[in-house]
């Protein structure tokens, strides 16, 4: 039951950390001026800078619950549609939904890591022997996810998509939306990129350190005890 416990504990790390890299980086409008600054997006849509730089960040604002619509202008012309907006409505059901799972699992984990120092003297052999084999788990869906990335991201992303997402909103037309020529497949290319480089960076310790323990402080046979 502990080697479950510990298993558990560790996903709900996972999950945690994931939620959290999708909000520092996919949810910062940084991440997105910068990208339009260096591929000079604002000379290939013919708007400011500025109209961009408000576009980005009332979506990424909307998303986060932190203002009620995704209503702005350009040129005194809304820049997004109604389909858009019922997209975005979509988006920020999901992200918040995420959040939620998110706090679920930092409330489990907590539980279980309680539970562990108040019952089990070896609770860290068991919590990094957990995470070796979470971490076992997430290297072989990075590869996997990897190779499907590299070779056909466009496949990918669409798949993304079907998944999460139970209508067709976010088949957006380039003719007549501005969401989708402001945000083209290259930066969620680089915005995925980002996540899974963040999730590998918070891992990587984590793991050595799992590693270490397991070969030099942890009892031998300690699971059958």
């Amino acid at each position: 039951m502990k080697s479950y416990l510990a298993y558990i504990f560790n996903w709900c790390l996972i999950i945690c950390c994931v939620v959290f890299g999708i909000r520092a980086i996919a949810l910062e409008p940084d991440f997105f001026v910068k990208r339009y600054d260096r591929y000079q997006f604002d000379k290939i849509l013919d708007v400011s800078q500025d109209n961009l730089d408000d576009c980005i960040t009332v979506l990424l604002d909307y998303i986060k619950d932190e203002r009620d619509d995704i209503v702005v202008y350009i040129d005194g012309q809304e820049a997004f549609n109604e389909v858009e907006k019922k997209h975005m409505i979509d988006v920020k059901n999901l992200y918040q939904n995420a959040v939620k799972v998110a706090l679920v699992c930092g409330v489990l984990a907590m539980g279980i890591l309680i539970y562990f120092l108040a019952k089990e003297k070896r609770f860290m052999s068991f919590l990094t022997m957990g995470f070796i084999r979470v971490t076992g788990t997430i290297f072989v869906m990075l590869v996997f996810f990897g190779i499907w990335f590299v070779t056909d991201f466009t496949s990918l992303w669409n798949w993304l998509h079907t998944l999460l997402f139970s209508n067709q909103l976010w088949l957006l037309d380039p003719k007549t939306s501005f969401m989708i020529r402001m945000l083209p497949e290259v930066i969620f290319n680089q915005m995925v990129l980002a996540i899974a480089l963040y999730l590998v960076i918070c891992i990587e310790p984590l793991f050595v350190f799992s590693c270490y323990y397991q070969i030099k402080k942890a009892p031998i046979g300690f699971e059958r005890k």
